[in-house]
């Protein structure tokens, strides 16, 4: 069901690929901060594949260069529920991708794993 670049990525894991999806000048926003530019982005989205599991793809929302993506995941055996919203350039590479997740108790324990997992792997600086 999925046209999502980044489900698709989540789902197999294969986050090498980020890097052909995203612009150069794309925007990663998450939960909790704003991460510009490709490898920042991809840093970022790639670990997110990693504390995710069984990302499954629910519902979708297509428009001419912007599409949203229902979809649940599970996290340290609780579920999630979530929606991606991707903009796309002119070319087709992701300009600006937005994660909204919940519950609220779920996305905290989440968010500090991500926190662990940056320690050990910091994304690149902005610049």
């Amino acid at each position: 069901m999925t046209d999502s670049l980044v489900l698709r990525v989540w789902q197999s894991k294969d986050t090498a690929q980020l890097l052909d999806v995203l612009d150069e000048e794309a925007t990663f926003s998450s939960p909790v901060a704003d991460y510009h530019g490709r490898d920042r982005a991809a840093h970022l989205l790639g670990t997110i594949a990693t504390v995710l599991d069984s990302v499954h793809p629910t519902r979708q929302w297509i428009d001419d260069r912007q599409a949203m993506f229902a979809f649940t995941a599970r996290f340290a055996d609780q579920e999630l529920q979530g929606v991606l919203r991707e903009e796309l350039s002119e070319t087709g590479g992701l300009t600006h991708v937005t994660l909204f997740l919940r519950p609220y108790r779920v996305l905290r324990a989440a968010i500090a794993e991500m926190a662990r997992r940056l320690e050990d792997s910091p994304p690149p600086q902005a610049v």
